[in-house]
């Protein structure tokens, strides 16, 4: 009786899957109008991130993690002298790495490659002040030691105003779409039937720098920092039963 008993119950249950199925169509099974409809708006930046590195090289890996930490050391101490209020730092990175001589058999490692980098977040500015902290920020780290500037990136803070107003601009014209397609093919909208959004990525526009092998002192200096804006978008997808 046991072995009887599980298909029957599993044919239950398809039975009764089927029919809550048949009694509840899905929407695209309705008679509907689908749309979207897109929203964008802009806004000024008022914070940034910036990725700066140490990198040395050396023979000798004790030698070559020392000249590293004393250098990191003092980018460190520059940037936390600029007393800068709503400035962060944290270490993003650190790597060892031996460099191999590949023409040697078998290779072997002929020396040491030591990076640190140190993430710099300035949060809730205006735009001058922004640019002004980025490019002295930029310009000490370079003087003192630091020899790569991973990243530059610029972004809102607080976005629910402006990630509103782009909820709204796009529930608009999806609906105002659904209407105009309602009008040309002579039927009337009755009900949403469905109604979803998801925001579209804009991924901000990093600026970079030149790389580790360049010479810290022919790059110092304070470089001349545009902020510029963020883009926040966001896609709405509207059912409307017809008749």
């Amino acid at each position: 009786m046991k072995r009887l008993f599980v298909p029957f119950l599993i044919a239950g249950l398809l039975s009764i899957a089927h029919t809550g199925f048949a009694q509840s169509p899905a929407v695209n099974q309705r008679n509907v109008i689908i749309t979207e409809g897109i929203g964008e708006v802009k806004g000024q930046n008022d914070s940034a991130r910036l990725s700066i590195g140490v990198m040395t090289e050396g023979k000798q890996l004790e030698e070559v993690s020392s000249e590293n930490a004393i250098k990191t050391k003092k980018v460190l101490k520059v940037i936390k002298d600029l007393a800068i209020a709503n400035l962060t730092l944290k270490t993003s990175n650190y790597r060892v790495s031996p460099q191999r001589d590949y023409q040697a058999r078998p290779p072997k490692i002929k020396g040491y490659e030591v990076y640190n980098a140190i993430e710099v977040t300035l949060e809730g500015f205006d735009p001058e002040d922004l640019s002004t902290h980025s490019s002295t920020i930029i310009g000490k780290a370079l003087e003192s030691g630091a020899n790569n500037i991973n990243r530059l990136q610029f972004y809102i803070k607080n976005k629910g105003a402006l990630e509103k107003e782009a909820l709204t601009l796009a529930t608009q014209a999806a609906i105002k779409r659904a209407e105009t397609m309602a009008s040309a093919a002579g039927v009337k909208l009755k009900r949403i039937a469905s109604l979803s959004t998801q925001p579209m990525h804009v991924p901000p526009t990093p600026q970079r720098f030149m790389a580790a092998e360049m010479d810290s002192k022919a790059a110092a200096g304070a470089p001349p920092i545009e902020i510029g804006e963020s883009q926040i978008r966001f896609q709405v997808t509207v059912a409307y039963e017809i008749e």
